[in-house]
């Protein structure tokens, strides 16, 4: 907690014209959510047809109407993208908002408008319908950036380097009953618009497998997981499981996991080397999610078909936990009986290759 508290107090602090833009070496703490080459870690809401990736870009063609969302949820974040929008177009990035057709309701929205610099609740940089921003400055034709920080009930947006709102939700009814947890997306309005390095760092956790390095887990003696160039952990198959360092108690685990047809994992919770402890990851016809010995099944299938990224929470206080898999909870509040108070996490080796990737925890108090 006292982590969290230094980071929202740096923020408070940064100057109202920082560049948005992260050095090379700030960028490390942040996670990509675009890979230059297709939709991986997005779903798109209305036509799909509008939706392309060109040129490392994500582009929208303007054909009919939706949005392109995120694969995860997000309550507390600092997000910052870049756009471009064509003259007279319309657009908007949606935050902590709900997987329906209309997010701009359920949740938030900054505008995206080329209208000149005007000010007002429905222009360039407001928080649509809710607040304008301080200024309006907007430059048609060319790349501008966003950076939203979203911190419990405050919200700071900064428009091409310039503080446009610092605003406290609880100050206002409206936007004190908006969601304080959701997804990120992208607006198709009907005009042509491109963006491109969307990137987030979710407060309050840390890396476990950030793509880089193994300096988070016991490696001696597990085998062959390997550290592949696109950031990806792969395991061959041979070898054992890979535990972190670090014990946890109680905790918000986020993973992107694949497997390959007849592929079998699972995580280990608190330092359970028999197992019992364990979020399956297989091919079984239940799904994954199922605590293994402890014989309790997920509510439903929510795996991705085989060989694509599932994207997995498993959330433990006390002795429950609860396992969130593509958009779903399968498991709440399950409790698992003898369960040890403290240890650490393991990936599980089943004797069949795997692929990880960004691997992050919260612990709680």
């Amino acid at each position: 907690m006292r982590w969290l508290a230094f980071s929202i107090l740096l923020l408070l602090n940064l100057p109202i014209h920082s560049q948005i833009l992260p050095s090379e070496s700030e960028q490390d703490d942040f996670m990509p959510l675009f890979n230059g080459k297709n939709f991986d870690g997005w779903d798109i809401i209305g036509d799909k047809d509008a939706w392309q990736v060109k040129d490392g870009l994500i582009v929208c063609t303007g054909k009919g109407s939706g949005w392109l969302k995120t694969k995860w949820e997000f309550d507390d974040f600092i997000f910052r993208v870049e756009w471009r929008i064509r003259k007279g177009g319309n657009s908007g990035v949606f935050f902590r908002s709900l997987p329906v057709n209309d997010p701009w309701v359920n949740g938030f929205e900054i505008q995206i408008l080329d209208d000149g610099g005007q000010v007002g609740l429905t222009n360039c940089g407001a928080i649509y319908g809710l607040a304008a921003p301080k200024t309006n400055p907007v430059k048609s034709g060319e790349w501008n950036t966003y950076e939203i920080r979203a911190i419990g009930n405050r919200i700071y947006v900064y428009f091409n380097g310039i503080l446009v709102h610092d605003v406290d939700l609880s100050a206002n009814p409206e936007m004190a009953k908006r969601p304080k947890f959701g997804y990120i997306g992208l607006q198709n309005h009907g005009d042509y618009v491109e963006f491109r390095n969307p990137i987030i760092k979710e407060l309050g956790f840390k890396w476990l497998f950030n793509g880089k390095d193994l300096s988070a887990w016991k490696t001696e003696g597990a085998g062959e997981w390997k550290i592949l160039p696109d950031g990806i952990l792969h395991y061959t198959g041979k070898g054992t499981h890979l535990w972190t360092l670090e014990s946890f108690r109680n905790f918000i685990l986020r993973l992107e996991w694949r497997i390959e047809k007849g592929g079998d994992s699972g995580i280990y919770l608190r330092g359970d080397t028999a197992g019992r402890a364990q979020v399956n990851i297989w091919e079984h016809q239940m799904g994954s999610g199922q605590i293994w010995g402890y014989n309790i099944s997920p509510k439903k299938r929510m795996d991705a078909p085989t060989g694509d990224w599932n994207y997995m929470e498993i959330r433990m206080v006390g002795n429950k936990v609860s396992v969130w898999l593509n958009g779903e909870w399968v498991i709440e509040d399950a409790e698992l009986l003898g369960v040890a108070p403290k240890g650490p996490i393991a990936l599980q080796h089943h004797g069949t290759p795997l692929w990880f990737r960004n691997i992050r925890v919260k612990t709680l108090p």
